[in-house]
């Protein structure tokens, strides 16, 4: 049956009743366990993102005040909140995430129980726990699945009538993310609440929130809504990666960041490019949700919508910010289409089964519309095994002991400037950027700046910097360069080798302040 058979609010479940439960929760929940353990086990969990969180995480515990972190405080905190029981740089940051994308799976069943029985719930359940994307998206450092725990936590209060610490906990989602503000405004519209349970959830949100603004106020000198106020500009219909710039000829002035959340706002734009950036995003959504399940999904949509239907507000959000396109970014809206897509199969098995002459047949009936669901997942392995598999943005092995190796050789306060982060993460040291300037731009600006290490890969060469192919590659080049000095160079195979080079100063200059 499709029905719920939920113990009714405010009584006590007979203790059989918890057993069953528990155990029809049990088999996704350890199936999504065993699954982000592997994924976790495969990669570095570090991307570009990574470096940042952990930075900030450091500064919060320093109190220090960091005027142009480009991420919201939330994650960090909580990052900085796991280092006082987790040990290194790295270990933290993964374990918030870990826990967040596991809890993900109890709360997709709980929300799932409200409307459907326990197999169909596990269905639900099951799809988030052993989707490829939602995995491996548990391990690294991001704040996806702390999103992902904190909105559907929001939605199952919501659900349960528990409004005030819905709105609560979604204030604290904002401190993680902005878009907390779409799902605010998608709680209330479909959330079938009454004006008095309208105003209870925005009132609990907005004195949540206050922490984060004054926060804000403090880190920024001023009052903005968002530490990623820069993303809100005119995006671009085919939007490419802006390398970073320095001369005056070349730079791009879309790096600057926009200091408060209105100032790039430009509703001629938006329109223009709405549609298109729109499609391209939905391509993405298909790609990691494919059509078995999104038939399903709509299916239980247009059977029973409610407050579910929030996160695919932040969906058509996306098109007016100035995102890549991503399939992080649609992976906020899955669990919600997997308790409608189990809501859809349940419907159909149901409705199937009165139309059945043969008793046999109704009986699978139940299985051949949940194989549908698994189908749909086994379609998304086939298109997202790339990337849940092979993870990591470069060779991380190679990397971390490149950084391993500056971090015993150099001094702790140098500035290393590389394309990637992750070389100054694994030493410990400042980041900063590689422009793609012209050769003598690049090493003319390293030395102005303060920079005391350039880091070059073998794949960003390649792709990225083909201008600086002659100080890697061509020995009477090096010998000719007086400015900079290889200390560092290993390769094990294509595209694994990284090199150092130390910022040579003139004698006795000193060395100038960080910029």
């Amino acid at each position: 049956m499709r029905t719920s058979s939920r113990t009714p609010r405010g009584s006590v479940a007979p203790r059989h009743h918890r057993l069953r439960e528990a155990l029809w929760l049990a088999g996704p929940l350890c199936a999504g366990l065993a699954l982000r353990l592997w994924l976790a086990s495969r990669n570095a969990g570090l991307t570009m993102d990574s470096a940042t969180y952990v930075r900030m995480a450091e500064d919060l515990l320093a109190g220090v005040r960091e005027p142009t972190a480009p991420a919201d405080p939330g994650f960090p905190a909580l990052i900085a909140l796991a280092s006082r029981l987790l040990p290194g740089r790295e270990l933290p940051g993964r374990a918030v995430s870990f826990l967040m994308g596991v809890v993900v799976i109890g709360l997709t069943y709980g929300l799932a129980r409200t409307r459907l029985s326990r197999p169909w719930s596990a269905l639900a359940a099951g799809l988030v726990a052993l989707h490829p994307l939602l995995a491996v998206y548990s391990g690294p450092i991001m704040s996806e699945t702390t999103f992902h725990a904190l909105t559907y936590g929001t939605l199952l209060l919501v659900m349960l009538g528990h409004l005030a610490g819905a709105g609560g906990l979604l204030g604290i989602a904002y401190a993680v993310r902005p878009e907390a503000i779409v799902l605010a405004v998608g709680s209330a519209l479909f959330g079938r609440l009454g004006r008095r349970g309208v105003g209870i959830l925005l009132a609990a949100f907005l004195v949540a929130t206050l922490p984060t603004l004054a926060y804000l106020r403090w880190e920024r000198g001023a009052w903005v809504l968002s530490a990623k106020a820069f993303l809100v500009r005119p995006p671009a219909a085919k939007r490419k990666l802006e390398e970073f710039r320095v001369s005056p000829s070349t730079a791009n002035p879309g790096q600057i960041p926009a200091p408060a959340l209105s100032s790039r706002w430009d509703p001629r734009a938006l329109a223009a490019h709405y549609l298109p950036n729109l499609r391209r995003h939905l391509a993405n959504l298909v790609r990691a949700w494919p059509w078995p399940l999104l038939a399903l999904s709509l299916l239980g949509i247009g059977l029973r919508g409610g407050v579910l239907l929030a996160p695919l507000l932040v969906l058509a959000g996306l098109p007016l910010v100035d995102v890549m396109f991503d399939p992080r970014f649609v992976l906020v809206v899955l669990p919600a289409l997997a308790v409608f897509a189990a809501d859809g199969a349940g419907w159909l098995s149901e409705r199937v089964q009165t139309m059945a002459p043969v008793a046999v047949v109704r009986r699978g009936l139940p299985a051949v519309t949940a194989g549908i669901a698994l189908f749909g997942l086994a379609m998304s392995w086939g298109s997202n095994t790339a990337e849940a598999l092979v993870f990591d943005d470069g060779p991380m092995p190679q990397l971390r002991a490149a950084g391993e190796w500056l971090r015993a050789n150099g001094e702790p306060t140098s500035i290393v400037m590389d394309r990637k982060s992750y070389v100054p993460f694994y030493a410990g040291m400042r980041h900063v950027q590689l422009p793609d300037d012209d050769y003598d731009t690049i090493v003319e600006w390293a030395r102005r700046t303060g920079v005391n290490y350039i880091v070059v890969e073998e794949y960003v060469l390649r792709a990225f910097r083909p201008q600086l192919r002659a100080l890697v590659l061509d020995p009477a080049f090096r010998a000719r360069e007086s400015r900079l000095r290889m200390v560092y160079s290993w390769r094990e195979g294509l595209d694994s080798g990284v090199a150092i080079f130390e910022v040579v100063r003139e004698p006795g200059g000193g060395r100038p302040g960080p910029p």
